[in-house]
């Protein structure tokens, strides 16, 4: 009963604060309804005989200003009663009851409008928080569920700009309402523990967005609590910073009520560009970093050069080095080459060595100020296993040297170099691109442009059509936008879920094919590892990464879906993988032991140093050795590699 009440309810404000006509047209309905049952209730339910009783005569007198006109046989005494009842009427049907009923029908609509009611929601998905990319998301989500979507800006402001992207027969099932993420009382009436999923995103513009995000993650956890609900919950971290502690680090008590799954607007297209290949389906897509596969006997390697370091440049960076691993480092040592170009990029250079210090211990780096005639690098300080180096030249663009440079990278016949300009400013980043030496766009280097709002531009400039004999910027990309950025089918982890089920089926005593993935038995594995392991955000974030680097491995090795590899392709995917994993590690801040320390790590100790992020795995994959523990920590890189053909062929049957 409450619920259809609660429907009707709905229904109610929906046309309550709905246009003007279709208000006139409930109220004349509702009108007639009213007219109509007291109708009844004066001709069936109080008949008037002809000669009629004196209880009768009574209500006839009372109720007689419904049917005014009807006392001609009534006596002066009922008579004045009628008159009395008349006025009595007039006042109370046309003045007090017609105005309460104006006042408290224009206060529910004020009160729906700035989002002040709540209903009583189940089964819907929850949006807390109104951000630049909340229109999207609400749009893929609308179509199956009801949402609710909770902000402190304006209610009407943010419902105007939602339903320009929504079809209007889907606008009935978004509810905007008004309230603050930090307040539990306003957490509460949202009805998480009868809901499906949660998209925490914060609201724009704001201070202590990360901040507040977790104090809301708390308010989500204690809801939850009380009911004994499990539930997944999408958080968005606005800083990389804040982004990277929490894919490693627990958020104390909540694993047991919510499968935290957090995100960052510029990682999510870092991977869009370079893990996924595309954005929004094939609308742009972009040539992997590896342009053709490179091979364990070949010459070539990836070279990135990012122009601006803003945090959309460094993220790029920084997922160039989680998946830009190849089998010829392994036999040839080439090393992947990064390259940040900016006129602060000594200030952000020195920021990232505060932040990644462990990981500029044991790579190479070089750093290079052409108006200063400053150049300096560490690859003589000591020998590194790691195979990507980085660069940092400061100067501005349009200097000669950086001209000269960036024309050099493009004639290297044994690169695959890919240009991203990565400004703050949209107008600046295209305007940049525009202005590279003439010489790239002669060549097949990829050079993608920060856009923000819109890729019109960029798209109708590099548009290849039938019978055009040559396109000057047919290579150019944007990347960037804020519309269409959050695909919901790119954050179901079901890959990274088979990463995390091979690894725990790996036997410690010999190599093993795991070939079977059954898609309820894997997510059961992933939700009862994450309610359970006290390291599982971490091992998550592993997982993750191992899953974005499959493709890289499925080009450089040639493997094919179902089909078993050889030995040298086991032996080549397992030492890519390790060094894929020793990077991952370098960027979250793990170390290596020292000589002192490396002595004490026994198994009854690893878990003390681990903790404080010191790991004896960080080696290079030929210093691992031939003991027992060695053995062991190969078989897991070995036996990932002999499982990834069965992963593909299951992942390509869903």
């Amino acid at each position: 009963m409450k619920k259809i009440f609660d429907k009707l309810t709905r229904a109610v404000d929906r046309i309550i604060s709905g246009p003007l006509l279709i208000q006139f047209i409930f109220f004349l309905l509702l009108v007639i309804l009213v007219f109509t049952l007291l109708f009844v209730i004066r001709v069936y339910l109080i008949p008037h005989e002809e000669k009629v009783s004196s209880e009768s005569r009574f209500w006839d007198t009372v109720l007689n200003f419904l049917d005014v006109g009807g006392y001609e046989d009534f006596s002066v005494f009922e008579r004045w009663i009628v008159l009395l009842t008349n006025l009595c009427g007039m006042v109370i049907f046309a003045g007090v009851l017609v105005a309460f009923m104006t006042n408290t029908i224009y206060q529910r609509i004020d009160n729906v409008k700035n989002g002040e009611v709540y209903y009583s929601f189940s089964d819907h998905v929850v949006i807390i928080g109104y951000d630049k990319f909340c229109d999207e998301l609400a749009a893929q989500l609308v179509s199956n569920n009801e949402l609710v979507i909770m902000t402190s800006q304006d209610v009407s402001e943010v419902r105007h700009e939602l339903f320009n992207s929504i079809h209007e027969k889907l606008r009935k099932k978004i509810f905007v309402v008004n309230g603050s993420r930090t307040m539990s009382e306003d957490i509460e009436k949202l009805n998480i523990q009868k809901c499906r999923q949660i998209f925490l995103l914060g609201d724009m513009n704001e201070d202590a967005h990360d901040s507040k995000n977790i104090e809301c993650l708390e308010l989500i956890k204690n809801v939850l609590e009380k009911s004994g609900k499990f539930l997944q919950c999408h958080v968005l971290f606005e800083h990389h910073s804040t982004f990277a502690a929490f894919q490693q680090q627990e958020i104390s008590g909540i694993r047991e009520h919510i499968d935290l799954i957090p995100f960052n607007f510029c990682d999510m297209w870092a991977q869009k560009v370079f893990v996924k290949n595309a954005y929004n389906g094939d609308q742009a897509v972009y040539k992997p970093l590896d342009h053709k596969p490179i091979k364990a006997d070949s010459q070539m390697r990836v070279h990135l050069v990012i122009l601006g370091m803003s945090e959309m440049g460094i993220s790029l960076g920084l997922q160039a080095a989680q998946i830009c691993h190849f089998p010829n480092f392994v036999k040839k040592g080439i090393k992947t080459r990064v390259t940040f170009i900016d006129k602060n990029a000594d200030t952000e250079m020195n920021s990232m060595k505060v932040r990644l210090q462990s990981l500029f211990e044991e790579t190479d780096y070089s750093y290079a100020c052409y108006s200063e005639k400053i150049k300096f690098d560490n690859k003589n300080e000591k020998p590194k296993f790691t195979d990507i180096e980085f660069e940092f030249i400061k100067a501005h663009f349009e200097e000669d040297e950086v001209q000269q440079y960036i024309k050099q990278a493009a004639a290297d016949e044994n690169s695959y170099l890919t240009i991203a300009v990565a400004l703050r400013d949209s107008y600046a980043s295209f305007k940049t691109a525009l202005y590279l030496p003439s010489f790239v766009f002669e060549t097949d280097v990829s050079v993608l442009v920060r856009q923000e709002k819109s890729s019109a531009i960029v798209a109708m400039l590099s548009e290849e059509k039938e019978g055009d004999v040559y396109r000057k910027y047919r290579n150019l990309r944007s990347f960037g936008m804020l519309n269409k950025c959050y695909e919901l089918k790119e954050a179901d982890e079901l890959l990274p879920m088979m990463v995390k089920y091979a690894y725990d089926k790996t036997s410690f005593s010999e190599e093993q094919t795991i070939t079977e993935f059954d898609e309820a038995v894997i997510r059961d594995n992933w939700k009862n590892n994450w309610a359970r392991d006290h390291n599982m955000p971490a091992l998550k974030a592993s997982n993750r990464y191992a899953a974005n680097f499959i493709p890289v491995k499925q080009r450089s090795l040639d493997i094919k879906e179902g089909v078993a590899l050889n030995t040298e392709q086991i032996n080549l995917a397992a030492r890519i993988e390790h060094n894929r994993w020793v990077m991952e590690k370098l960027l979250v801040g793990f170390r290596a032991p020292t000589k002192e320390e490396a002595v004490r790590i026994t198994k009854e100790t690893r878990a003390y140093y681990k903790a404080r992020f010191i790991h004896e795995d960080i080696k290079g994959y030929q210093e691992l050795g031939e003991d027992a523990k060695n053995i062991n920590v190969k078989l897991y890189d070995i036996n990932i590699s002999r499982a990834l053909p069965y992963m593909l062929k299951s992942l390509s049957n869903k």
